[in-house]
Parts: C-alpha cells; sequence; structure tokens
C-alpha cells in the first residue's frame, strides 16, 4: 500500500559559476529483460486538447512530456540542466550565462539554439500572445515593464549571442531562478518553424515540432484522442522506452471505470469514491501530493456594499474563522487531501537546513481555526463598520464535483455561523486555459498552483500587480517584503523569515482565505515503472517510464 507521506523539499542553490551537466541521463531503470514486449501507455484526461502552442496553455497536462528546457524538474521538485551544458552566473547574481549542448535537436531535425529561447521568450511576453502564465516571468529584465505595457518584448532582458550560448539578465538576484526555468513556458521555439506555419502555427500535431522526448503523432488525431510517441530526434531517445502514450477522454467516468478494469486503461482517478479504504491495500492504489491551494478570493475592488464589506479586515476574518476546515476538506476532497495552515502548500519547501517545513512554520495560523463566537463578533463589527444588519453576497466556484461541493459546505457553514449572511450559490463554467478571469462573485472558490518549488510561487500570486490577485487585495507591507524576497541572492535564513513574514501579513490581513490542500487519489497499472512525479509545475513525466512483466 502506497501512502501519501508530504515530503520535504530542500532547496539548494546552484553554484556561483560552472555548474555543469553530463548529457548522459542518470536514469536507472531495470535491465531490458523484466521489460514487457507491449510497451504502449494508455491514460485518461478530462480535458480536451485546445492547442499546441505552449504560449497559450494555462497547464500543461499531459504535454510536458513534449517540452523540455534549460532545467528538468527531478522527482524531489529540485532541478538539473537539461538543454543546457552548463551555466555561469557573475559575482552579483544578475547575469545567468547558459551554454546550451550543440547535439539537442528538434523532432524535425533542426537544432535546438539560444536563439529558439530568445523567441520563445519574447514570444510569451508579446500583447498579441500575452501567455497566460506570463508573469512568471517577473524578474527577468525589463519583464514587468512589458508586462505592463510600457515596454516592447524586444527589451526583454535575453539574448543569444552566438548560436548555442543563451544570455539572461535580471532585475535583481532570484535566488528560484532554476526552479522557475523548469517550468515548461520557459522551453524553446522554433522560430524558423513558427514563422512559416504562421496562424497555423500550434494548431494541428504537423504544425508543431518538439524539444521533449515525446511528440504529438499526427495519426488519429482529434480533440479527445490523441497519441504521443518518442521524439526520433531527442537527445536522450535511448532511454524513452514507451512506444506510445495514448491519451483520451471518457464520456463519464464509469466508461474510465470499466476501462480500467479491463485492462486497457493504466491509470485512472478516484473521483466520486467516498470508501477509499476499501482500495488502500491495492497494490495500484496511491495519492498523491500536488502544489496547489483551494482558496477563498474576495473580491474587494468596486463600490458596491459587497465590495465594501469584502475591504473590511473583520468580514474577512469572521469568515476565515466560520469555517471548519477540516469536514470541508474529508467532505469534499477526501481523507488524503489536507485542511489549510496557510497559503504555502506542505511540502513545498524547506528550511535551507531542511529543518522545518515552510507550511508548519507559518505564523498566524490562528486565523484558519474554527472559532464560532470569535467569528461572530467580528462579523457583527465588519456589518456595523458597514452600516448593515444583513447581507447578501454570491459564492462563485467552478462548475465540476468538486468546485460544488465545497460551494455547498462552505454556504452551509457560513450562513449557519455568521448572523444576518444569505449566500447564493453562482456556478461558472471553467475556461480552459483562462486561469485568472475577472471576479464575478463576491467570493469565489479558485484553486491556485505553485509553479516552482520556492514559497514564492504562492505568496507572489497575491502582490497588488500579479494577474492571479484577481480580487484585487492590495497592502505596501506585503508588496515590500516580496520584493525583498524576491532581491535575495541566494536561499538564507534571511530570505527565509522575510517570507515568513509576508505569509504572515497575508494571513493576517486575510488577503485571501486558503481551504484546503488537495491530493488526489489514483490506482496505477502496479506494472508502470519508472515515472517522475512532480509536485510542481507539471506533474508527471513519464521520459523513462517503462512496463514490466
Amino acid at each position: 500500500m502506497k501512502y501519501w507521506r508530504i515530503l520535504g523539499i530542500l532547496m539548494l542553490g546552484i553554484v556561483l559559476t560552472g555548474c555543469t551537466s553530463s548529457h548522459e541521463t542518470d536514469t536507472h531503470s531495470d535491465s531490458q529483460g523484466v521489460m514487457t514486449k507491449n510497451q504502449d501507455l494508455t491514460l485518461a484526461t478530462t480535458h480536451p486538447i485546445t492547442s499546441l502552442d505552449t504560449d497559450k496553455l494555462t497547464q500543461f497536462g499531459r504535454l510536458n512530456n513534449t517540452i523540455e528546457g534549460l532545467y528538468s524538474a527531478m522527482g524531489d521538485s529540485d532541478t538539473e540542466l537539461a538543454l543546457a551544458k552548463k551555466v555561469k552566473i557573475n559575482p552579483s547574481r544578475t547575469t545567468y550565462t547558459f551554454t546550451l549542448w550543440k547535439d539537442s535537436y528538434w523532432s524535425n531535425g533542426d537544432v535546438i539554439t539560444a536563439n529558439d529561447f530568445v523567441f520563445s521568450w519574447q514570444r510569451a511576453l508579446n500583447p498579441r500572445t500575452k501567455a497566460p502564465n506570463a508573469d512568471l516571468f517577473d524578474g527577468i529584465q525589463n519583464a514587468r515593464r512589458i508586462l505592463n505595457g510600457k515596454l516592447p518584448a524586444s527589451q526583454l532582458g535575453v539574448s543569444a549571442p552566438n548560436k548555442f550560448t543563451l544570455v539572461v539578465h535580471l532585475d535583481h538576484p532570484m535566488a528560484e531562478l532554476p526552479q522557475r526555468l523548469a517550468f515548461p513556458l520557459f522551453g524553446p521555439q522554433n522560430e524558423k518553424f513558427a514563422k512559416k506555419m504562421g496562424k497555423r502555427y500550434g494548431t494541428k500535431p504537423q504544425y508543431q515540432v518538439y524539444a521533449g522526448p515525446f511528440m504529438v503523432a499526427n495519426h488519429d488525431f482529434s480533440v479527445q484522442h490523441w497519441h504521443m510517441v518518442p521524439n526520433p530526434h531527442y537527445w536522450d531517445r535511448q532511454h524513452v522506452y514507451l512506444r506510445q502514450i495514448d491519451v483520451r477522454m471518457y464520456p463519464s467516468q464509469r466508461a474510465a471505470w470499466n476501462a480500467y478494469e479491463s485492462g486497457s486503461l493504466d491509470e485512472i482517478r478516484l473521483v466520486n469514491k467516498t470508501n477509499l479504504k476499501s482500495f488502500e491495500k491495492s497494490a495500484d492504489y496511491t495519492a498523491r501530493p500536488y502544489s496547489k491551494m483551494v482558496n477563498l478570493v474576495y473580491r474587494q475592488r468596486g463600490q458596491a456594499t459587497s465590495n465594501r464589506l469584502m475591504r473590511q479586515r473583520m468580514a474577512r476574518l469572521a469568515i476565515s474563522h466560520a469555517i471548519n476546515r477540516q469536514i470541508l476538506t474529508s467532505a469534499s476532497y477526501g481523507a488524503t487531501s489536507l485542511p489549510a495552515k496557510g497559503i504555502v502548500p506542505a511540502g513545498l519547501s524547506r528550511g535551507v537546513r531542511g529543518t522545518s517545513d515552510f507550511a508548519a512554520a507559518q505564523p498566524e495560523q490562528k486565523t484558519l481555526a474554527f472559532l464560532p463566537k470569535t467569528a461572530q463578533a467580528e462579523w457583527r463589527a465588519a456589518l456595523a463598520a458597514t452600516h448593515l444588519k444583513k447581507v447578501t453576497l454570491t459564492l462563485g466556484y467552478s462548475d465540476n464535483y468538486s468546485g460544488e461541493k465545497v460551494a455547498k459546505i462552505l454556504k452551509q457553514q457560513l450562513t449557519a455561523t455568521l448572523p444576518g449572511l444569505t449566500i447564493n450559490l453562482k456556478p461558472r463554467n471553467e475556461e480552459l486555459n483562462r486561469e485568472y478571469a475577472p471576479a464575478t462573485a463576491d467570493m469565489t472558490v479558485a484553486v491556485q498552483r505553485a509553479q516552482y518549488a520556492d514559497p514564492l510561487a504562492m505568496l507572489d500570486l497575491f502582490t497588488t500587480d500579479n494577474a492571479a490577485n484577481f480580487g484585487h487585495w492590495s497592502d505596501e507591507t506585503y508588496d515590500d517584503l516580496i520584493d525583498q524576497a524576491s532581491n535575495a541572492p541566494s536561499f538564507n535564513s534571511k530570505r527565509w523569515q522575510t517570507l515568513l513574514k509576508a505569509e504572515g501579513v497575508l494571513m493576517s490581513e486575510q488577503g485571501v482565505t486558503p481551504l484546503i490542500q488537495p491530493a488526489s487519489t489514483y490506482l496505477v497499472n502496479p506494472k508502470l515503472n519508472g515515472v517522475v512525479y512532480n509536485t510542481v509545475g507539471t506533474q508527471s513525466n513519464f521520459k523513462s517510464a517503462y512496463f514490466v512483466h
């Protein structure tokens, strides 16, 4: 039986100069003798494939296996150099000079060059493209001014002085830069191919090329059923063992379940299964954490009565104190998920000496405690400050099973505890590739993710200028603390304490109210080996996966 253990992550800064990697994989697998002849993997997906253009995706899902960048994420959420052979960093840690391997190729046989990275990054920031996760470039020289429309994307601090040298200039030191650069958005794009394809680029498999271990096949392609096959020109092709990855949407959870039981599907997520204990002794059961949080976001911009109430700190504290997170978590996401301790997920990051998990060390955890009497007093104070005796608020949620569950339980808990409160539920369709749509309800249940392995990945989402801060909470002290942490040259204790202080401000003000850290439970073919599961960025890496007898 495989249990979910929240593992801490020891954040290691790369050495000042001369960091290198070998272009030989470190992957160790069982001998070829134990591998089965059938190396075809079948996976399910819950969403249709909307684009093969990395700049148009909010979640990469299975497609992360077609992408590779300067760094790759490892199973422990550390990073290692991938398409970069080595990196040199200047003494002020504001210039990174990457030397690329000369024998890395696109799936069409073109050599991967430094200019492919320059083109890709500038394209992601170009207003005509504006990738959904473009805020991740913040900190690279001029990125913030480009995002704010004050400079053209061509002014981004990245250049290719020659074919295999990439120079990245930063506005300030960024200790977490390697973790960021492992995210798929920072991968290269083939400029020559993209310009040749024009508007067709990334719309179908034949209009895209790939730098990762797999590519999307042209044959039998549809938005609900597609195949990934090994990239014949991938630099480490000899250690890619799967012959094909078949990805499909099933018409229902029952259809997927039947496929798994018949052996035609190799992995299934246990959704709507109330008795998980019946599966826990099975060899194919696993529970996987992921560094994301289910949060309650408040719409604070506007002059409506509800907006003025949501700007009241006491109102937000009252709502947080009225929530029984233990009941909310187990009744919606299940017993393997965790009630929130703060905004940073458990297991995302440890201190510089690995002494404590950031989530466990978060200050102001009392703001997330279930304290009904305290909540009622705070709520009455907030109503009085807004000259109200009662109020009706809307609660938005994604129109899916878990989102609806959370919203209904929240409504019950909040209206039962807070006097004079009425809540109207407001379902919304989950729009693919538009992660941060404007808030259309007074409160919104939102799933927000850490894209790299550092507390800053979550905390930065709630700064004034970040697109993820769609509730428009703003605090100068918080912004200043995040700036200080962003400017830190290394993962030192001062940076750690600054991040903890910032988290304390966010929780003391309840600028956002964390609810749940979800975990997903799966049944997986026990003969499948070699898969790397990451807790940040993209979840499953099948590069070195294989089946055994």
